[in-house]
């Protein structure tokens, strides 16, 4: 069978699942955020793997595979999956940090139109902070680099405790270098933010006034950026995590409900690898 091609056998029920769906290639990452939804746990599968992984959720109905991490651009297969992803008739979306992005990964998401959002959260010294390393200049040069050569492009920034100010910020750095979406990720305390949640949480008196002002802004650059307010807290998020469950994320660690674990083959051979498993 070609690795492009995907075998089924119709006797088998698919589970239902949404069409888009949260795919983490790996947990290593090149960056510290101390907000980090899904920090290093010391999974980073092969390649062979990550394939068969697509090829079962397209067979469960799954088409929209949005690369995450950990940082995805480090895996050295993220391209190929990226090809692989449309050659069994899906699309691929990206979210990075921007940190180091070769040429050759640029082509591949300029061939398949790649949705594209980096992570920036603020000018250099809060940046470069909040993310743990010196990173502002090679995320801001790989950003422009991605919109040089026509990637499809988005901006994504989280939002903690006292950095409101980075909204008016980032939507003039956007406006400026000609990104046309910038989506507001307001601090959830789940990975590594439940350590910081003292320094980056949120109260509910924040969060509305947080999202009142997104909601001001949004209107006041109508047609000019498209704001967009996206709060994990607010509904759960399917993701095929690097570990190779299937899991239901919520707001908290301690929310997550596990689906079930992705076979090691292309599709399930008995119903029992169907069945959730305990966390």
């Amino acid at each position: 069978m070609s690795e492009a091609s995907i075998s089924h056998d119709h006797r088998k029920t698919p589970i239902a699942l949404s069409e888009a769906i949260c795919f983490r290639i790996t947990r290593y990452c090149n960056a510290r955020c101390g907000f980090c939804l899904a920090p290093s746990d010391g999974f980073h599968p092969d390649a062979a793997t990550l394939v068969r992984r697509i090829n079962w959720l397209c067979f469960q109905g799954v088409r929209r595979f949005h690369f995450c991490g950990g940082e995805p651009t480090i895996h050295p297969a993220l391209g190929h999956l990226i090809e692989h992803v449309h050659a069994v008739g899906g699309k691929s979306l990206l979210t990075t940090n921007a940190i180091a992005i070769g040429d050759e990964l640029i082509s591949v998401l300029k061939m398949y139109r790649t949705r594209v959002k980096v992570s920036l959260h603020g000018d250099q010294v809060h940046h470069d902070r909040i993310v743990g390393c010196k990173a502002f200049s090679s995320t801001t040069g790989n950003l422009s680099r991605l919109l040089g050569a026509g990637v499809p492009t988005s901006v994504q920034t989280t939002v903690v405790s006292g950095g409101e100010w980075v909204i008016d910020w980032l939507a003039d750095f956007c406006r400026h270098i000609g990104v046309r979406t910038l989506s507001i990720l307001p601090f959830i305390p789940r990975g590594s933010g439940f350590d910081h949640r003292a320094q980056y949480d949120l109260s509910d008196a924040d969060r509305c006034r947080l999202h009142e002002l997104v909601r001001k802004k949004r209107k006041a650059l109508a047609g000019i950026l498209d704001l967009r307010w996206l709060d994990f807290a607010s509904r759960p998020v399917v993701v095929a995590e690097a570990s190779g469950r299937l899991i239901l994320e919520g707001a908290t660690d301690s929310l997550d409900q596990i689906i079930c674990e992705i076979p090691s083959t292309v599709e399930p051979t008995s119903s029992a690898e169907m069945a959730p498993v305990s966390k």
